[in-house]
């Protein structure tokens, strides 16, 4: 019998969103959303998904992927023009390469520039664009449900 630890993953999926994926990426982006806003703005701020005026405008007008174990969604990434709006990773699938499998999807569709807008204070996401090749570009303020914060534009030309 093989030990749980040496385990094979289980196989991730990426694939165009579908409407009936909506709950799930609800789910996903709700779950990440506390260590998004962890030292970048008031927590009071969080509403989940399904209730953010910004993104009932703005997602019917993205293309959506979202990353599947089976049928259960796990990740997701929305992309607008050159920016991607959304990339989010169920806190139970973080650190499985998920996210860089969708982000390099995200660079490929888009090309260069590539943008994206993170917290100033989600030193874990701005991280991981860096790793990327994305670079800090400027720092503005601005609110999310009335609460100040801080955001981060970062650029990516390709390499």
């Amino acid at each position: 019998m093989t030990p749980t630890s040496d385990r094979t993953l289980p196989t991730i999926t990426i694939r165009p969103y579908r409407d009936r994926d909506w709950e799930g990426v609800c789910r996903v982006h709700d779950r990440a959303q506390p260590a998004e806003f962890q030292g970048s703005c008031d927590l009071r701020g969080m509403r989940p998904l399904a209730k953010n005026p910004h993104i009932a405008k703005l997602f019917p007008l993205c293309r959506k992927f979202v990353a599947c174990e089976g049928k259960k969604v796990v990740g997701i990434m929305a992309l607008y023009e050159r920016y991607i709006i959304l990339l989010y990773i169920d806190p139970d699938y973080q650190g499985r390469g998920i996210g860089g499998r969708l982000l390099q999807l995200a660079i490929n569709l888009i090309g260069s520039p590539t943008w994206t807008i993170v917290m100033a204070g989600n030193r874990n996401a701005i991280g991981f664009y860096e790793k990327f090749g994305f670079r800090k570009v400027e720092a503005f303020e601005n609110t999310v449900s009335g609460y100040p914060c801080t955001f981060v534009r970062m650029k990516r030309y390709n390499q």
